[in-house]
């Protein structure tokens, strides 16, 4: 099938791949009250809130705190009811999702929406409420893809089903925004199933390869402290470093297993697990893992593990904002809590 222009034409537009769908999805909320109302249902109904059927939504609408939702939404009287944070496969920035929270509770507003490819929901829902839970949020009448923080109704959307409903609402009153919808569903399938995202300029200063330097350099860092920690009978002789297309492994053994660290951006792409860089497995039979140990390791969330080449491989949380050292420590005592080598 061909691609719609609107993907077509995305690499000669200036602007992120969110920007550019955020923009669309504005555009065609915002050209017919029918479709604006269809919208609007979907968040009260994915949120559980009425936030009203005539809501005025504008982009990058610039808080006190510097924070810029991608679409914020005002009810008739003014007041902004709902924020909404376009995602594709972009991270979370350090605002998202708790100043946009802050900024809702302030306001007395009522809705805080994140949208991405329906096979991110897993790992975009979990890493949001995580990131409520380290700011001392309180989360209640959790459901699917809907939770309570403290008085805000926070969810998640995926584009496939917004772009439905619009399509429907469309095709029985407003059939001019068909051709509309569907350059921007071709774009959102165009951004999901695509390997190669176009190059910015900013793709090509030093300062990416400095920090894609860093993945190496904690997990080097990270495999230096084991070998160094005395509560532990660690070692890596005759194991090799091994560099490879996906990433990174240091190996070694700690007491009677065989242990990989990982970089690996295979585990770190998943559209079901931890949005993480940092992975690790354990053997218990030389290089393979018993029925005993993966029925063991099967009790880990789902969401923090995956499977790479037969074997059950964990998610490690790096710290944010912190110097290398914290960063390894960290990791290193997440892995001996799992493998049950040490104590915190």
């Amino acid at each position: 099938m061909a691609e719609s222009l609107l993907a077509h034409l995305y690499s000669r537009i200036k602007g992120s791949q969110e920007d550019v769908a955020t923009l669309s999805l504005q555009y065609i909320i915002s050209s017919n009250e029918k479709l604006n109302e269809a919208f609007n249902r979907i968040i009260c109904d994915a949120a559980k809130v009425d936030i009203g059927t005539d809501i005025t939504y504008s982009c990058q609408s610039v808080g006190e705190n510097s924070e810029r939702p991608d679409m914020s939404g005002v009810d008739k009287e003014g007041k902004e009811v709902v924020l909404c944070e376009m995602k594709f496969y972009a991270g979370l920035t350090s605002n998202q999702p708790n100043a946009y929270l802050d900024r809702l509770i302030k306001e007395k507003g009522k809705v805080l929406v994140f949208v991405c490819p329906d096979q991110r929901r897993v790992s975009l829902w979990s890493k949001v409420k995580e990131l409520c839970r380290e700011d001392n949020k309180e989360l209640t009448d959790e459901d699917d893809y809907r939770v309570n923080v403290n008085g805000i109704a926070m969810t998640v959307l995926s584009w496939a089903e917004i772009i439905e409903i619009l399509r429907r609402a469309a095709a029985s009153s407003v059939v001019e925004a068909l051709p509309d919808i569907a350059q921007l569903s071709g774009f959102c399938e165009m951004m999901d199933s695509t390997a190669f995202i176009p190059f910015s300029s900013e793709d090509m200063g030093p300062e990416i390869a400095r920090r894609e330097e860093r993945y190496y350099q904690v997990i080097d860092r990270l495999f230096d402290l084991i070998i160094a920690n005395k509560s532990v009978k660690a070692s890596a002789k005759g194991l090799k470093a091994s560099p490879n297309r996906v990433g990174y492994t240091r190996y070694l053994r700690i007491n009677e297993y065989t242990v990989a660290l990982l970089y690996n951006r295979t585990a770190w792409m998943s559209k079901t697990s931890l949005e993480t860089p940092f992975w690790f497995y354990f053997n218990d039979d030389e290089w393979n893992q018993s029925e005993t140990l993966q029925s063991r390791l099967r009790t880990i969330p789902e969401f923090e593990r995956e499977v790479i080449d037969s074997k059950i491989v964990i998610a490690l949380r790096p710290m944010l904002d912190a110097p290398i050292d914290d960063v390894a420590n960290s990791m290193m005592n997440q892995i001996f809590r799992i493998m049950g080598a040490k104590k915190d």
